[in-house]
């Protein structure tokens, strides 16, 4: 019985450790960039989910009934990310543009492991502009799914139109299926010295 009982702590002991170890390798991200954090990439999954999420559960929570998202996505963010979100949204939706004056600005994406929240700007019956904060629960590769939306009761500057991202990333690739939060390996080395491992230095 204490042979068993040891196997068990055993187990339980190194079961915590692994789960500690995967967390702690699991830092916290955001999109856009915050200070000391790693930068989530806006095309790349978690990142369009959680923003089509957050805007939809925010929509539902925050807005009149039957009224239509129109959505506006953090600065400087690529043309084809607005176009990913509009398409994943459908319909009922649309991308603000310049003359739109209410709309529901997606503020900030934060993800740590399981946890991710969205801030959003949007404006009360009342006309007073607010942030709410929507909390979901997920995994890489499956759905993060809202559980309940945070109301911060007080008054914000109303968010101004930010125009997407044009140029060179009109024609981007597909997203990669990859963690935006797990840092990619240093590209391969371009020059024919660094190719040939037998080239004298």
């Amino acid at each position: 019985m204490q042979r068993i009982g040891s196997t068990f702590l055993l187990a339980i002991v190194f079961a915590s450790a692994l789960i500690i170890a995967l967390t702690g390798c699991t830092a916290g991200a955001t999109y856009p960039p915050t200070a000391g954090r790693t930068t989530l990439s806006p095309s790349t999954p978690p990142c369009p989910q959680l923003m089509v999420s957050g805007l939809r559960y925010a929509q539902q929570r925050l807005a009149p009934a039957g009224e239509i998202l129109v959505f506006n996505l953090p600065p400087q963010t690529p043309i084809y990310v607005w176009d990913d979100v509009a398409g994943k949204l459908g319909e009922g939706s649309r991308p603000m543009t310049e003359t739109d004056k209410v709309g529901m600005t997606l503020q900030q994406l934060r993800l740590n492991g399981s946890h991710a929240e969205v801030d959003v700007i949007y404006v009360t019956t009342e006309g007073v502009w607010q942030m709410a904060t929507v909390h979901l629960e997920g995994a890489f590769g499956a759905e993060y799914r809202p559980s309940f939306v945070q109301r911060w009761l007080i008054p914000v500057d109303r968010p101004v139109f930010n125009p997407p991202l044009l140029g060179s990333f009109d024609n981007a690739p597909a997203s990669p299926v990859a963690s935006p939060i797990i840092p990619t390996t240093p590209s391969e080395p371009t020059s024919e010295a660094a190719k040939d491992p037998n080239a004298k230095h």
